[in-house]
């Protein structure tokens, strides 16, 4: 071989041994990058013998164990895994080893010092089957996280079981729908008749077209709802649910998902019809009480009242005042004796009060204050009763009235009695003195005597005036002792008028009688009767002001053998909203102390006694005309004249 050849071969080495070790940096590179890759991870890579004998591990695997990579070398991956998870572990590695194929499984990681560990395995076996590569994924987050889920939706499980609220989520596009057990139990339904269709078929069918329309303009607007509305089951039982309906939009504001939560409020329903039931029972108790009843709250302001109350005070003090406003108004506090205050403090109080209303009459309020005990023992409120005494203090005002009046009467009795003594004696003495003169003429020729007969028989006359006026007034004021006796009522009646005549007040006043002849006599009480007549006569003089006229008539009639007594006055009249109330005891239409309402009333029981009857016309302003029907009965002593 020439020299030239010798060179050309020796180039060509040159260049092939300069190619080769290129080659070989090229390659040391890539095994480094891929060293380093290998290594560096995220995943852990292993080679397992049949027996599960680490072969090979990288740096990411050597963390996840936590022991020097030197250790490492012929160790069992299993001493790693928890014991609970060992036996998976080798049924899987097994497995690997048997086939060709590429298998997974998730064990739990125990290692000394470190939290628990959970990985994934994806292994398969070499081409010679004598080991096998094997990736561990860290997937303990994961698993925490569905640890986690698996959790919550047990937590929202037995929530929504606890509240009886169901949850759902439907797709207008597709048509999906998943919804919570909760809410299949409301429905009644399985999961597999759980469909779009089947719930809107339990919606009860008067409620079906608000509840569908509120969904349609959900599902095309995208706006929030909630509705309450009733569920009629398939095994034909209701329910009363509560919906809230939340749309959720896409960039384009389309609707892609209703997210909804539906409650059962049946319960809910019943206690408030229940509660609404009771609310108005004690209402109607409430204003079935004739007397006012406030309920204050904590702070003493009104909370509730009845239909009575604003009688007793303005509706300004009533519309959102308080126990200031209606018992104090003239303070700005609360005094020591406010009967609310009071209460709130747990004591029950009994006190009155004096109302005076401009444009009202004064009225008198007795006051009961309870204590309303909260359950709680905290905020105690305070129920008031209030009742209207007006009419029960004026009548104990004039009942007192009656009893001086009565005074007076007996006092006045006693007097007449010592004058009747007196009179007699004047007027015995005066016809002693005319019978001197009648018996001795001479007196009569003494010239300074002449007048002494005629002084003589004006002071018998007056006398006997006296003496009868006097006689009437004992008969009027005699006690009645309910004896039964014969009656001359034309006597009885002349003696009133008689009694009348002489009181200052009725002088103005024309009292006119127009008694007929021929009256029978009549069985009854003279003294009731002299009540009954003496009654109707004041009270008819009472009602005319100003002058006026009285009369007073009897007649008899054969056919209803009985007498009628009218009496007719021109005075004020009697209202028609209260006539039918004249014969009510203690109702007066009169002032305190010109009577006290038992004039009518009396008069009307002993009528009623007697087995009469008494009636009453009237016209406001023009007068009243009563009308006194007794009957004759038993024996009749002959027809009395009217004189």
């Amino acid at each position: 071989m020439s020299r030239t050849q010798l060179q050309l071969h020796r180039h060509e080495l040159e260049q092939q041994i300069e190619e080769l070790r290129h080659a070989n940096q090229e390659l040391e590179a890539s095994r480094n990058k891929y060293a380093l890759l290998y290594d560096f991870a995220p995943v852990g890579y292993f080679t397992f013998d049949r027996g599960g004998g680490i072969r090979t591990v990288n740096l990411t695997g050597v963390s996840m164990l936590g022991v020097d990579r030197g250790l490492l070398a012929d160790l069992r991956f299993v001493h790693f895994v928890a014991e609970a998870d060992r036996y998976i572990f080798a049924d899987f590695l097994r497995s690997v080893f048997l086939g060709r194929d590429k298998l997974t499984c998730r064990v739990k990681l125990s290692i000394p010092g470190k939290p628990a560990l959970y990985v994934r395995i994806e292994a398969m076996a070499t081409g010679a089957g004598d080991e096998c590569n094997a990736a561990l994924l860290d997937i303990t987050e994961r698993k925490r996280a569905e640890e986690f889920l698996r959790e919550s939706e047990y937590n929202l499980a037995k929530a929504q079981s606890m509240s009886h609220v169901g949850s759902w989520r439907s797709n207008p596009l597709t048509g999906e729908l998943r919804v919570s057990d909760e809410l299949l139990r409301i429905m009644g339904l399985s999961r597999e008749e759980a469909t779009p269709e089947a719930l809107a078929a339990l919606i009860h069918p008067e409620d079906r077209k608000s509840v569908m329309a509120l969904m349609q303009q959900g599902t095309e607007r995208g706006t929030n709802y909630e509705i309450e509305h009733r569920l009629l089951l398939k095994n034909g039982s209701s329910k009363w649910v509560y919906t809230i309906v939340e749309p959720s939009v896409n960039i384009a504001r389309q609707v892609v998902t209703l997210y909804g939560t539906t409650q059962d409020i049946s319960e809910r329903k019943q206690d408030e019809v229940r509660l609404r039931n009771k609310k108005n029972e004690l209402q109607a108790i409430f204003d079935a009480v004739n007397d006012g009843v406030i309920v204050f709250d904590h702070n003493g302001a009104i909370q509730h009242l009845n239909h009575i109350c604003p009688q007793l005070f303005s509706q300004e003090v009533l519309s959102g005042g308080s126990c200031r406003d209606v018992f104090h108004p003239d303070t700005d506090f609360s005094p020591h004796n406010c009967p609310v205050e009071l209460a709130l403090r747990g004591e029950r109080v009994e006190t009155s009060m004096v109302s005076e209303r401009e444009g009202h009459n004064t009225r008198y309020i007795d006051i009961t204050a309870n204590p309303i005990k909260d359950e709680m023992g905290e905020k105690t409120r305070a129920l008031v009763f209030l009742r209207d005494v007006t009419l029960k203090r004026l009548h104990e005002m004039q009942l007192i009235q009656t009893e001086k009046m009565s005074s007076i009467g007996v006092l006045a009795t006693g007097i007449a009695h010592e004058i009747n003594n007196p009179l007699t004696s004047v007027a015995s003495y005066a016809e002693a003195l005319l019978r001197r003169f009648r018996d001795e003429p001479s007196l009569g020729k003494d010239i300074r005597l002449d007048d002494f007969t005629k002084y003589l028989e004006v002071i018998v006359r007056e006398a006997y005036h006296c003496k009868g006026i006097i006689g009437n007034l004992l008969n009027f004021g005699r006690k009645s002792d309910g004896l039964i006796g014969t009656v001359n009522l034309t006597g009885l009646l002349l003696e009133i008028l008689e009694l009348l005549r002489h009181q200052p007040n009725f002088k103005e006043i024309e009292v006119v009688a127009d008694l007929k002849k021929n009256i029978p006599a009549i069985l009854g009480d003279p003294s009731g009767l002299r009540q009954v007549f003496m009654n109707l006569l004041i009270n008819a003089c009472h009602a005319i002001k100003d002058g006026g006229r009285v009369e007073i008539s009897t007649n008899y009639s054969d056919k209803d053998q009985a007498i009628f007594v009218q009496v007719t006055d021109t005075g004020c009249g009697i209202g028609h909203d209260v006539i039918d109330r004249i014969w009510d005891p203690f109702f007066t239409t009169k002032e305190v102390g010109k009577g006290v309402g038992l004039g009518l009333a009396l008069s009307y029981n002993i009528v009623k006694r007697h087995g009469g009857e008494i009636s009453v016309k009237s016209t406001v302003g023009e007068g009243s005309h009563f009308t006194v029907r007794l009957p004759v009965r038993g024996e009749q002593e002959g027809r009395d004249g009217a004189d």
